[in-house]
């Protein structure tokens, strides 16, 4: 049998609640969800598009860092398209880092669904009106 890593799996359910509420509240945007791994962090990256500008793409990493105090300590980092190598690692000094820790598991990951949430719809609304389905 073959087990997911746990530091991929928690951080592809925050990804995949992020896309979920993006269907729930209908807003239409192109991306698409991946893993990165460079020997040292693993997790996940979403990476939105903006079909006519590249320059407002937005990438955001999703991993539990291997150095973190508690089990429960999620980072997201927000950047753009620019900011993301060959290997969907984040590269650049511009680059936000939030961290997100809980006791309970799912409050964490409430935390991190709404601040991505938030991030999404704060970046798109300042150049466009978010097309909605």
């Amino acid at each position: 049998m073959i087990v997911w890593n746990e530091k991929v799996k928690k951080s592809e359910d925050v990804i995949k609640s992020v896309i979920n509420e993006l269907y729930k509240v209908q807003i239409n945007i192109d991306g698409v969800a991946e893993n990165f791994n460079n020997g040292k962090e693993q997790g996940s990256v979403l990476k939105l598009y903006d079909k006519y500008n590249p320059l407002i793409d937005l990438c955001l990493w999703v991993y539990l860092p291997s150095n973190r105090s508690m089990n429960n300590h999620i980072e997201v980092i927000v950047g753009k398209h620019i900011n993301c190598n060959e290997l969907n690692m984040w590269d650049g000094a511009d680059l936000e880092t939030y961290s997100f820790e809980d006791v309970k598991a799912r409050e964490m990951h409430k935390k991190a669904r709404d601040f991505i949430m938030e991030v999404i719809t704060n970046n798109l609304e300042k150049t466009h009106d978010i097309p909605r389905l």
